[in-house]
């Protein structure tokens, strides 16, 4: 299991990278965290306009509180080729 998820969390890094992200290299577990964009002032707005221009559900990290802000999530739940599927659309 650890290994798809480490597949898993490489090909979530080129995601957010193609999005203008920066990733949070040392976390752990789950879920990728990665800053926004420089000069993106709302992750709602911004994953909001991946969802209807590109059909990709993010999560925006003010979801999980306050010390979210300026942050998106994503769960390493997904399977490889839809993660290369959401890259692919970029």
């Amino acid at each position: 299991m650890n290994e798809i998820y480490k597949r898993r969390r490489v090909l979530t890094e080129q995601l957010a990278e193609k999005l203008g992200c920066t990733v949070y290299a040392a976390g752990v577990g789950l879920f990728v965290w990665a800053k926004l964009p420089e000069g993106i002032a709302s992750a709602e707005k911004f994953i909001d306009q991946i969802l209807h221009e590109k059909y990709i559900f993010i999560a925006p990290g003010t979801i999980f509180g306050s010390n979210g802000e300026g942050y998106i999530r994503f769960a390493l739940c997904v399977k490889e080729e839809k993660v290369q599927e959401a890259i692919d659309r970029f």
